[in-house]
């Protein structure tokens, strides 16, 4: 069996296959990336490394020819996925993929206009008629997302502004959707099949800046304002009114309207999801949130004394 993994160079896919390498022989990997390379010491390891970029469809075909197993890792520009991923999906039909695994997103359903799950739902439902096997991920939000961006921003500031209102999340470990997605590619059984990665428990903003506080000590004011007062607000600091321009935090892309619509639907608790699936198909107990930051507990209090 040769799987393709797309997106190679990025963080998902270099924690994929430094696991599936234990496992498969280097040969039965193509790497697929719009900077191949950059994969240099994987080629030499014995992977096929392969250009390809979503927003060229023959690429994607050319990319994917011997491979049975497709692992799409989505795009990161919001409000513009699914033509990117319908590109992917097309062009690994072409070429003869047998099935496509897919790090879909959790909470994206039709009723939830959060514009994230927009573009994952809408990918999902390209997949459920592409003909070919598949298995969407529907991961929760990174718990790295929040140690690396979030909270440290909270400490450092004292505050955080939202519009949730209260409403809860559920965070998970990325390493965790990483074991999902290596599962899932090598294991019979999750043909067509929607899995809810999450973590163990729920969190609203307040219990994060609550978590931070008992970490560093330090008070953090949660601030609950309208849509439009949140949208002022992180407009004031630079962050672009969509993803047509991006803006990077510590490596993490934000916009306003990707914000905005997520933060709504939040409160509306659309994203209040806890699942057993990660235990289902790793066997594994998912990290917990708590455990995950008490783990980075130094950084954190570094960033409150900076």
């Amino acid at each position: 069996m040769r799987l393709l993994i797309t997106g190679a160079t990025g963080g998902f896919a270099g924690t994929a296959l430094k696991r599936l390498l234990t496992k498969l022989p280097a040969k039965d990997l193509i790497l697929m990336s719009r900077k191949p390379e950059k994969l240099a010491a994987y080629a030499k390891l014995g992977c096929e490394v392969r250009y390809g970029d979503y927003e060229e469809p023959d690429s994607i075909e050319a990319a994917a020819q011997g491979a049975d197993n497709m692992l799409m890792i989505s795009g990161h520009k919001v409000g513009y996925r699914i033509a990117q991923h319908s590109n992917a999906i097309d062009g690994a039909v072409r070429a003869g993929v047998k099935r496509i695994v897919y790090t879909s997103y959790y909470g994206s359903t039709a009723d939830n206009t959060a514009l994230v799950c927009q573009d994952h739902y809408g990918t999902e439902q390209k997949l459920a008629a592409s003909g070919i096997a598949w298995t969407a991920l529907r991961d929760g939000m990174y718990a790295q997302t929040m140690a690396d961006a979030c909270m440290p921003s909270m400490v450092k500031t004292g505050l955080w502004v939202t519009c949730t209102q209260g409403g809860k999340v559920s965070f998970v470990d990325r390493d965790d959707c990483v074991d999902c997605a290596v599962a899932a590619l090598l294991n019979p059984g999750h043909e067509n099949h929607v899995y809810n990665i999450t973590g163990t428990d729920l969190w609203s903003w307040r219990d994060v800046a609550d978590l931070a506080t008992e970490i560093t000590g330090k008070q953090i004011e949660v601030r609950d304002v309208s849509d439009e007062d949140f949208n002022a607000f992180y407009r004031a600091m630079g962050i672009p009114q969509d993803s047509t321009s991006e803006f990077n935090v510590d490596g993490f892309a934000w916009s306003c309207d990707d914000m905005i619509s997520f933060e709504r639907e939040v409160r509306k608790g659309k994203f209040a999801i806890v699942s057993d699936d990660i235990k289902l198909l790793t066997g594994h107990e998912p990290k917990s949130f708590r455990s995950f930051i008490m783990d980075r507990a130094d950084e954190l209090r570094a960033a409150a004394a900076a």
